[in-house]
Order: C-alpha cells, then structure tokens, then sequence
C-alpha cells in the first residue's frame, strides 16, 4: 500500500497531550478495576464471584485467540489513509460477524448445548462448576470481546486518543455503575452481573462505532487483499500475546479445576488487587521521571529510563502494600476473602517484577522481533503451568500466587535479556534509580504545583519517543 498516513495531524504537542491523557486513564482505570471488583466480590461471594471470573475471562481468551492479532493490525493500517482505515474497518466487521459468531456457536458445541440434560462437552471438565445458562453468557460475549479490541485499537491507530481512553473508561464505568444501581434497587444476581457484562460491552461497542463514523472510517465494504496482509501481520505476535494472557488467567481455571470454584473467587481478589498496582506505577513512572530523558534521547534509552521509573515506583507501592495485605483486604473485600491477604503478599514480588515486561516487550516489538517476544512468554507460561500443577494441591491459592510470582519473574528476566542484547542498554542502566532520576522527580513535583496552581509550568512529557512508547504500551493483563 502506497498511502501516506493523515492520522495524528498536529504534531509533536499533540502527541504529548495525547500521552498525558493516556497516563490519566491508566489512573482512572486502575481506580473503577479495584471499585468495581470491590463491589462485586462483596455483593456475591467468593463462590460467585469465581464463577463471575471465570465466565469473563472465557470469553476474552477466545476472543484474543479467534481475533489472530487482528487488533494491532488494525491500528497499524488504520494510520495510513481515511480510505485504508474504512475497509480495515468493514474487515473488523466481517471478521465479528463471522469468526465471533463461528466462536459463540462452536463454545456452545464443545460444552454440550443444545442438548438433553445436563451439558457435557468437553468444555465443561476444563471448566467445572459452570451452569449452562452462565456460560452461554460467556459464549456470548465473545463477539463483543473480539469488536471492543479491534475497533478500539483501530482508534487508536487514527490518533483518536481521548475517544480510545474514553470508551476504556466507559467500559468500566457503566459496568460499575449498573450492578451498583442494580443492588441498589433490588438484589445483584449473578446472572444479573453477567448480564450487566454483556450491557457495558454493547455500550463500548456502540461508542466505538459512534466515534468511527464521525471520522468517517466506519466501512462496511471490505477488502480481502487488505483482510489477507492484516492476517500476516497479525498473526505474528499474536502467539506472544496470547502466551502473554494465559500466563495471568491460566491459574484461575486451573484453581477452579484442582480446588473449587470458591478458591478461584478469593484468588481473583488477590490477582486483581496485584494486576490494579500495574496501572499506578506505570502512570506515575512516566509523569515522575520522564524529565531525565532529554530530547531526541532515542527509543531505546526512553525504555531504559521508564523502566527504572516504573519499577521504582512499584516497588514503593508494594512494600506498604505487603506489610498491610490480610488486613487490607478483609477490611475492602470483607471476611470472606481474607485468605486472599497471603496470597497478595506471595504475588508481590512477581508482580514488582513484571512491571518492566510491557515497556521492554513493545520495544523488543518494535525492532521486529516479534518471535523472540513469543519464546518469552512461552517459556514463562510453561512455567507458570507446571508451577500451578504442582503446588496448588499441596499449598491452594497460596501455591497458585507462588507459580504465578515465579513465572513472572522469570518473564521479566528473559524480557531484559532480549531488550539488552537488542539495544545495547546495560542492566544496571535500565533497573537501577540514579540521581539525576531523583532530581528529575523534584523538577516533575514542582511542575505539577505550578500547573495546579495556574502558574505557567513546561510539560510533564517533553520528547516524543517517550510519547509514543507511553501511547503503544500496555498494561499487563490487561483487557484494553
């Protein structure tokens, strides 16, 4: 394709701005993930709430597997032309309609429905402890699943930044705000906040929607010869991103599988509460010590620096976090899930670890390695699987915090390795705080006081390698 890309007109200011708003959201999301997983947790129970889990998590897996990578590929064609994002967009289309509707109909096949009885496909010894009716609604949320991260991405890759932080935010938000409202009014079921799920999804999906048609790329004649190099390029890092998810969500099916689906519900407290504190430090990373890069530094050395950032700032988050963990969460979650206390404090370290994977991963990306990033994280799955197998009869949910900590470190590990024999950056360089780091948070402090004060203030972010690195990364887990 010849086409020139017309996305993120405006330059370099607005790509800045872009990258603050998107550090915002990372602190919002983090906020309305913990409310309403708070919420959730104290109005269903440990054994709904693991059945609640386990349903959502269904469907966003088979979503990512049936999507091929199709999301990034979208965002990276999307940038070309008004003309090329429009059949990219009948593509996403086409792809929901017939791959996300072959998805819904095959679950439903290998989990026994239609049938006389009670369902007994071979989905239903994967995943035990499921009532027919609740995972049809995670059968049906898949198409859903598989729009939300096409079409998102696809915003973003128009540079619709606030629309594409927006819609993540509406996502959470409404889904909060309805089993709220729904308990409020009456009793929240479970089969209610399923429902509720599938609600805030078609919302997201009529938001995406909406704001593709005003910048007039909502197609619906697609293209087959494009449909074919979004494939190629897709299905490249697909197997990565794919690894990359089952490492964090294989150990609540595997707990649902060896304990019970109560045991998945109190560890998905402690998952969830460790998974929010990704979004914290990679915030707050960025805005504190962004100002030791200087401009025009390079990509590499902006990963280096952010890295040390993050992780810094996870760590100091961790440790109160670790000395308070049982109290905090009986006192948030309620008695129920203290047990889930221990297994935060066992996550920690993992956790504190793997904030450095999706800063260096994207890099390591970037320099078209996608393969090395998936050998990566299939070697920290494989861990995290046998890990899992083997402790969690011998420890419970305490064994599945242990493997999951452990892959995670070796993840990290096996990411610096790759990020430092691709860019030639040093370990120390990238893991350890210097002075200047220090000096450069006092400069950030100052400069917010200055903006909250209404005094002139320069930017929190100044170059735009770090801008763009800040706008492709991710949060681990992470659902979009």
């Amino acid at each position: 394709m010849a086409e020139t890309s017309d996305a993120g007109a405006g330059g370099g200011s607005s790509v800045l701005r872009d990258a603050l708003i998107t550090v915002a959201t990372r602190l919002g999301l983090a906020v309305l993930i913990l409310a309403t997983d708070v919420a959730i947790a104290r109005l269903l129970g440990p054994a709904a709430k693991g059945r609640f889990t386990l349903v959502l998590l269904f469907g966003q897996l088979a979503a990512l597997a049936l999507g091929l990578g199709l999301d990034r590929a979208l965002g990276v064609v999307a940038a070309r032309s008004k003309d090329v994002a429009r059949r990219g967009f009948a593509n996403a289309i086409l792809w929901v309609a017939l791959v996300g509707g072959f998805g819904v109909l095959a679950s439903l096949a290998l989990y026994g429905v239609p049938g006389t009885g009670a369902a007994r496909g071979p989905l239903t010894a994967l995943i035990p402890n499921l009532s027919t009716q609740q995972f049809l609604f995670g059968a049906l949320a898949v198409p859903g699943e598989l729009f939300f991260a096409i079409g998102l991405i696809g915003l973003l890759g128009r540079r619709r930044v606030l629309a594409y932080n927006a819609i993540r935010l509406l996502r959470r938000g409404v889904l909060l705000l309805v089993v709220i409202a729904t308990a409020a009014a009456a009793r929240l079921s479970l089969d209610v906040a399923l429902l509720v799920n599938l609600l805030a999804l078609a919302v997201s999906a009529g938001a995406i929607c909406f704001v593709a048609a005003r910048e007039r790329v909502l197609g619906i004649v697609p293209s087959l010869p494009l449909l074919g190099e979004q494939l190629r390029y897709g299905t490249r890092s697909m197997p990565g991103a794919l690894a990359e998810r089952l490492q964090f969500r294989a150990d609540a099916f595997l707990l649902n599988f060896l304990l019970g689906v109560s045991a998945t519900g109190v560890y998905s407290v402690a998952s969830g509460l460790a998974e929010t504190l990704w979004y914290i430090p990679n915030a707050l990373g960025v805005v504190m010590f962004s100002r030791a890069v200087g401009p025009g530094s390079g990509a590499a050395r902006v990963a280096s620096v952010m890295t040390r950032a993050t992780l810094a700032v996870a760590l100091a988050l961790a440790l109160p976090i670790a000395l308070l963990a049982p109290w905090l969460v009986e006192v948030v979650y309620g008695p129920a899930f203290r047990p889930a206390g221990v297994a935060l404090q066992i996550l920690l370290p993992g956790i504190v670890a793997y904030s450095v994977v999706a800063i260096l991963s994207n890099y390591v990306l970037g320099k078209g390695a996608p393969g090395l990033n998936t050998l990566v994280f299939l070697a920290g799955l494989s861990v995290n699987l046998i890990a899992n197998w083997l402790l969690i009869p011998v420890l419970g949910i305490n064994g599945a915090a242990a493997a999951s900590s452990l892959s995670y470190g070796i993840t990290a590990v096996l990411t610096l390795i790759a990020f430092s024999r691709l860019s030639g950056q040093g370990w120390r360089e990238t893991l350890l705080l210097r002075r200047s780091d220090l000096a450069a948070l006092g400069s950030a402090g100052q400069a917010l006081r200055d903006r909250l004060a209404g005094r002139p203030a320069t930017p929190a972010i100044r170059d735009e390698d770090e801008a763009e690195l800040i706008l492709h990364e991710h949060e681990p887990g992470e659902e979009h």
